[in-house]
């Protein structure tokens, strides 16, 4: 799959074919995409497709029991997924940055955040102690936290969960990184701190000109805040293109009925919201075929016997099902 930013010629970020296995099952199956600077690429999909452990792939952070087994990442062109680890370091907070899940449990608790934010600016900068106090309190401010001074002294469990996940984005945004990797920032915030952070990453990407790649699973974050969006559905992308292209004309059948599930102002009242029935699939055993097809209402037999490759239907937009010419009709 691929995914081109409109802004550099060299993207940012770009990964061809990733693949990525725990005990030899695929998580990650062929992944290509590439984000160009001051862009947004929103990677969406159910708890379970995979989003999660791409990003953890791309910035080398994956848990023991996975590994790259196939792919190639690259940063502005030069390959990084065959650096060290300590070369890796070096990246990391400087050029790459990664605001966590749950972000109360990635602070330590024994540690004041203006201690933390200064952690993450790290040995690279070479002002004195109160030029780094001055630039995490100013970092503070604007990540929009009010009496930078106090709370800089304060510890995670001080501060709300709208709080904490500021702090997570002002330790990734302090080295102004190349690339920001955002995985389901908004989780478990309130709606009103849910836009505040999202207008706050923005705004910070237009100043810094960062790319960013948003993990996320609401479809109404999608629309908010990408230009781009990667459909993700049990370790395969199954769309991709413009927000805006895929929004008003989706051609994949699991698109069009994530869309269905985004809550409308001018819908009917007191009516559910529809619902995908079934599950993701359990990554040991992968559907024959199309890996949708079990929850698909379109899925044919040529669907449950032949996986549908990923291919351009109209400029800039690409999907992988048979039937994508039904869509319009039958289900949006």
């Amino acid at each position: 799959m691929i995914v081109e930013g409109r802004g550099t010629a060299v993207p940012v970020l770009s990964c061809t074919d990733l693949r990525i296995e725990i005990g030899g099952n695929p998580v990650v199956d062929g992944t290509t995409l590439a984000i160009a600077a001051g862009e947004t690429l929103a990677l969406v999909g159910e708890s379970g497709c995979g989003k999660s452990m791409t990003a953890l792939g791309l910035i080398r952070l994956l848990p023991d029991a996975a590994q790259q087994s196939g792919g190639q990442i690259t940063l502005e062109g030069a390959r990084i997924d065959k650096l060290s680890e300590r070369q890796m370091n070096r990246l990391r907070g400087d050029r790459l940055a990664m605001i966590f899940q749950e972000p109360v449990a990635s602070l330590d608790p024994l540690m004041p955040v203006g201690r933390q934010i200064a952690e993450a600016l790290g040995r690279a900068s070479k002002t004195s102690s109160a030029d780094v106090d001055a630039r995490v309190q100013d970092m503070l401010v604007r990540v929009g936290i009010d009496r930078p001074d106090v709370r800089a002294r304060q510890y995670p469990f001080q501060l709300s969960g709208g709080m904490c996940q500021r702090v997570m984005i002002a330790m990734a945004m302090i080295r102004r990184p190349m690339l920001l990797i955002a995985d389901e920032p908004t989780t478990a915030l309130d709606v009103t701190i849910q836009k505040q952070i999202l207008d706050l990453m923005s705004d910070l990407r237009r100043e810094t000109g960062s790319a960013v790649l948003l993990i996320t699973h609401d479809m109404g974050v999608v629309s908010e805040s990408a230009d781009l969006v990667a459909v993700m559905y049990a370790g395969r992308i199954v769309e991709a293109g413009a927000v805006t292209q895929v929004f008003a004309e989706p051609r994949h059948p699991y698109t069009a009925m994530l869309l269905r599930t985004i809550p409308r102002l001018d819908g009917p009242r007191k009516v559910a919201l529809p619902a995908i029935s079934g599950a993701v699939p359990d990554i040991r055993d992968w559907p024959q075929g199309c890996r949708f097809h079990p929850r698909c209402p379109l899925a044919t037999d040529r669907c449950r016997i032949e996986a549908p490759p990923l291919g351009q239907v109209e400029p800039g937009h690409d999907t992988a099902c048979w039937h994508h010419d039904r869509i319009a009709t039958e289900l949006t």
